[in-house]
């Protein structure tokens, strides 16, 4: 594919580009902290007037406490010796019910019991469907085995393999696309329903007693966007430069019969004359 060949060589690039951001999905918390789908940063401090008087988590090296989720996992950063619990499936709002649950504050909402847990704050229906999405997120390592088997189709192909680099790449970002799709959802279930039970700006005495500093979608949730990103534009633009190879080498091939310049193969090389045969 000598004039296609720095178009075709760019769609593989952003094939192995994509494969890297879902390898570093991955190993996100539990594995590496610091990456994470959603991160829950929570008061740690009790004599801070802006995090109210509830004083229910302990605050270690100056740093507030979080809660991190993974792929296959989450953290606990700065709270109970910052364990990191492994697995695949884990339900994120029967964790942040084991660690605020017994820690409720004062909340002048007539609708708050001081007797009442954060569980009590959420149906089940959300707790069994984040549990159950959370089970899926083992499309991630899937999705990186597929974009990494485009790029090695893609290296260095010719025309047929650029085709079926193209078709596996679009499988490929197919995987990755509902990956992300529930990745989402499913922390944006966490979201509403920490957003009905906390809120650390209310002035106006409507939410339930329960503070978090910030809820949001961490480094990890953007990696696999772009990555899902990556695979769609990388499968078109490698399935554009196997049709623009074809059309190319169908040019060459009627300029050779008319004698202009000698037939030339997928990859730049001169083709030697077919011999004509009687039958």
């Amino acid at each position: 594919m000598a004039r296609t060949g720095f178009i075709h060589h760019f769609g593989t690039f952003l094939l192995f580009s994509a494969t890297v951001l879902l390898i570093i999905t991955c190993i996100s918390a539990p594995v590496v902290r610091s990456i994470a789908l959603l991160k829950v940063e929570l008061p740690g401090d009790s004599n801070d007037n802006n995090n109210g008087e509830f004083g229910f988590l302990p605050d270690q090296n100056g740093n507030d406490p979080s809660i991190s989720f993974g792929v296959f996992g989450y953290c606990l950063n700065n709270i109970y010796g910052g364990q990191c619990p492994r697995g695949l499936g884990y339900s994120p709002l029967g964790i942040i019910e084991n660690i605020v649950g017994p820690n409720r504050g004062q909340s002048t909402n007539p609708n708050f019991s001081p007797s009442q847990t954060f569980g009590e704050f959420y149906s089940s229906n959300s707790e069994s469907t984040s549990r159950a999405l959370t089970k899926a997120m083992v499309l991630h390592p899937i999705a990186a085995g597929f974009n990494f088997l485009a790029f090695i189709l893609a290296l260095g192909a010719g025309m047929v393999g650029s085709l079926l680099a193209s078709l596996v790449a679009l499988l490929a970002f197919l995987i990755t696309a509902v990956a992300c799709i529930i990745d989402f959802v499913l922390f944006g279930i966490v979201r509403s329903n920490l957003s009905n039970g906390w809120d650390s700006s209310d002035d106006e005495g409507d939410s339930l007693g329960l503070q978090v500093e910030r809820v949001y979608y961490d480094n990890a949730a953007w990696m696999t966007l772009a990555a899902a990103v990556l695979s769609l534009v990388g499968a078109v633009v490698v399935f554009f430069s196997c049709c623009s190879g074809r059309i190319h080498k169908r040019r060459e091939r009627k300029r050779a019969v008319k004698g202009e310049v000698p037939p030339v193969s997928d990859y730049g090389t001169p083709v030697a004359p077919r011999r004509r045969r009687w039958f």
